[in-house]
């Protein structure tokens, strides 16, 4: 495991150079640095001896669903030769082997014109992802060229990007910045907010009320942009932890939280790339941005009746049928469920689904309401 004081004393010179930094900044250095960043070690960050799960690592499930929504979006749209999908954010490459080895066993011949491109900021995790998906190709974003026709994917891509965080106080806008105190401490400082960020915070709503706190992440409509550039035709599918803005913004503390071994906290300055920093994310400004950049919304759905639509309620169905499971087996089946508990990943994740020049937009029975009478 790296040793994290050098890139607190990098955190602190910069700080001592040019007074307190903005928490994007600081977020920026903390996850991404490419020698100490919490992305950049390739010591184990997710599933059961890292900090929190993902999706794909309670079973193969999320990734057929995905696969199924694919094969259905192919087929009213395509059939498309190359069917090329990018994964933003790819990480592990745990997402791409169980869409890979789902559209093998349902649809061979929608499999065989699938080309998968694991896309990572983090040469480690690149390198864990070809060894779990080696059919896959995994590059950083840097290598990629548009044009392409098929899907663009990103799960709990945005949660991740740097925010700045703000504070309404006395009726002004603050911007909560990171200082040092006189033992060379990181802590928060107050200062007043630029004209960039105070406008940012009108927009979204932000901190509107006296006492209030809350996260921006400026970087979301770039991201979005540089994803949506890759695609000539095709679906985006956006899956990540949020609300929109009138249910995002209402919480006084904001959201952001640091993990580490699978439990949260407030302690954003402690084990610095060592715990991840994440905030959830404005579905509201998501989709005002796609609709300035002329893609087409297909649905803002919660992720139980996106996964319920698209078969894993099936899938879980035809686990039980193979046999009397062990005690690993049932308590993965447990933590599976959770990805469409209601109160759990169920109702707090989101999937934004977007398409990109498919006219008309395609009508996907993997995005329609399976409660709706």
């Amino acid at each position: 495991m790296p040793d994290a004081a050098s890139l607190l004393e990098r955190i602190r010179d910069e700080i001592r150079a040019q007074g307190p930094i903005s928490f994007a900044r600081f977020m920026e250095y903390a996850l991404y640095d490419p020698a100490e960043g919490y992305y950049a070690s390739g010591e184990p960050r997710l599933g059961r001896q890292g900090d929190y799960y993902t999706a794909s690592d309670v079973g193969r499930a999320f990734g057929r669903c995905v696969a199924r929504q694919l094969i259905e979006f192919d087929s009213l749209a395509g059939p498309l030769d190359p069917f090329d999908v990018l994964e933003f954010g790819a990480g592990r490459g745990l997402l791409a082997r169980d869409v890979l080895d789902a559209a093998a066993s349902l649809d061979p011949g929608f499999a065989g014109r699938l080309r998968y491109v694991m896309v990572d900021r983090s040469p480690a995790m690149r390198e864990v992802a070809r060894r779990n998906a080696p059919e896959a190709e995994a590059v950083s974003p840097d290598e990629l060229s548009g044009g392409r026709r098929g899907a663009v994917l990103a799960v709990e891509l945005f949660d991740a990007l740097p925010v700045r965080r703000v504070r309404r106080k006395d009726g002004a806008l603050l911007e909560l910045r990171v200082g040092l105190d006189d033992q060379g401490r990181l802590v928060e400082a107050e200062r007043e907010a630029s004209g960039e960020i105070r406008e940012a915070a009108r927009e979204r709503g932000a901190a509107r009320d006296e006492e209030t706190e809350a996260e921006i992440a400026m970087g979301t409509f770039s991201q979005l942009e540089r994803m949506a550039a890759q695609l000539e035709r095709g679906l985006m599918l956006i899956v990540d932890y949020g609300d929109q803005a009138r249910d995002l913004y209402s919480r006084p503390r904001g959201t952001l939280l640091a993990y580490h071994r699978h439990s949260t906290s407030e302690e954003y300055f402690e084990r610095v790339g060592q715990q991840d920093l994440t905030a959830h994310v404005d579905f509201s400004f998501l989709e005002r941005a796609a609709g300035t950049m002329g893609l087409d919304k297909l649905a803002l759905t919660t992720q139980d009746r996106f996964l319920i639509a698209n078969g894993i309620l099936e899938t879980f169905e035809a686990e039980a049928d193979q046999g009397q499971p062990g005690a690993s087996e049932v308590k993965r089946r447990l933590q599976a469920m959770q990805l469409i508990h209601p109160e759990g990943m169920g109702r707090i994740f989101k999937v934004l689904a977007l398409s990109k020049g498919c006219r008309p937009a395609p009508v996907l029975d993997g995005l329609k309401d399976p409660f709706a009478r």
